[in-house]
């Protein structure tokens, strides 16, 4: 056989430019078809993980108050305003200027993290180093449980971050991506005044600013005031799982909370606040006064200010909340505003007019 023969053999047997491109083409096809199913069922799971992460924590909330007399974790701050309360938080949880503990920090125990619960040493109250490890060492540790997987933007341990209501001198601690539910109230650190007042349907002005019972402005720094809270969660103090009078399974204890940091003019900013710790008891609570997925720039009060962050998620379209009878449910961010409220609130007895 002739070397010309054999050249022509082989070239019989290769691709052509043209069939090596139509391949190529059909190939880029089939990955684009697959890259958004690929996509989804990587959210899927991480919906589902966000899903069980929230179940922990609710029977965690059920046997706190299971093991302490009805009790639920709580937020233990200093909680002092200038209106002569003889009461503050500090008298009554014998807290230093630095002392603060999350409810968060309290359920610890009931979360498999004894551990970590146990190096605190809560009698010092404050971030000395001195020690080791130190309190703030031990506050720098991202905990599992408490990040969201779809929260990929924003890293687990945060710089700039605040220790508590009163102490901003910034600090680098694990975050949160969860907050207990304050209920529908405009309150301190958490007043976003820019969001605009809803008529309910039974046209009590329920949803405007100062509206006592259904909305009322609450000072979260004063002892006295916290008894207006309506969700699950004080500022400070605690409170007992029998005060939720419209049902558990009504009422949502936990949600979602990116600390997105919000308005920047007229385009929403997505970065995190100075209130995002775990170990911080201003930075678990929140208001559910605020929309969820609250990216309306008019609705909010401008760059960094962090009164207007609330529920929010990376998933499409909404986001998850644990109720107060530890089950978890996703929920539209097109949702009523006076459904929203009903959840919010733990003995608004909104049910009573159904």
């Amino acid at each position: 056989m002739s070397m010309q023969t054999l050249f022509r053999g082989r070239a019989r047997g290769a691709f052509t430019l043209v069939e090596l491109l139509v391949v190529i083409a059909i190939i880029g096809t089939l990955v684009g078809l697959l890259l958004p199913a690929v996509q989804a069922a990587r959210e899927a799971a991480r919906r589902s993980s966000c899903s069980s992460k929230m179940k922990q924590m609710g029977l965690a909330i059920q046997n706190h108050a299971s093991a302490k007399q009805d009790t639920l974790p709580y937020n233990k701050d200093q909680a002092i305003c200038g209106n002569g309360n003889s009461t503050t938080g500090a008298k009554e949880f014998k807290l230093s200027n630095d002392g603060a503990w999350s409810w968060v920090f309290m359920a610890l125990p009931f979360m498999e993290e004894n551990a970590i619960y146990n190096q605190f040493d809560q009698s010092l109250n404050t971030y000395d180093t001195s020690k080791t490890p130190s309190n703030l060492s031990l506050a720098a540790k991202p905990l599992k449980n408490f990040l969201c997987p779809s929260n990929t933007a924003m890293d687990p341990v945060r710089t700039g971050q605040a220790a508590s209501y009163f102490n901003w001198n910034g600090y680098t601690f694990g975050a949160s991506d969860y907050t207990g539910s304050l209920g529908h109230v405009w309150a301190g650190w958490h007043d976003c005044g820019a969001v605009p007042g809803f008529t309910d349907p039974e046209n009590k002005g329920r949803f405007n600013k100062g509206q006592n019972p259904g909305t009322p402005w609450v000072n979260g720094e004063c002892w006295d005031e916290q008894v207006n809270y309506n969700g699950v969660f004080k500022q400070v103090g605690p409170r007992k799982l029998g005060d939720i009078q419209d049902g558990q399974s009504r009422t949502i204890a936990v949600f979602e909370n990116m600390h997105w940091r919000g308005g920047n003019g007229a385009i929403f900013d997505y970065g995190n606040q100075a209130d995002c710790a775990w170990i911080n008891p201003n930075g678990v609570v929140d208001s559910l006064l605020k929309p969820l997925n609250n990216t309306n720039p008019a609705w909010q009060q401008g760059a960094g200010d962090q009164r207007c962050h609330g529920w929010s998620s990376n998933h499409p379209n909404g986001g998850h909340a644990l109720r107060a009878d530890g089950s978890v449910g996703y929920f539209n961010e097109n949702m009523d505003h006076w459904v929203r409220y009903c959840l919010a609130t733990a003995r608004g007895k909104e049910s009573q007019n159904e």
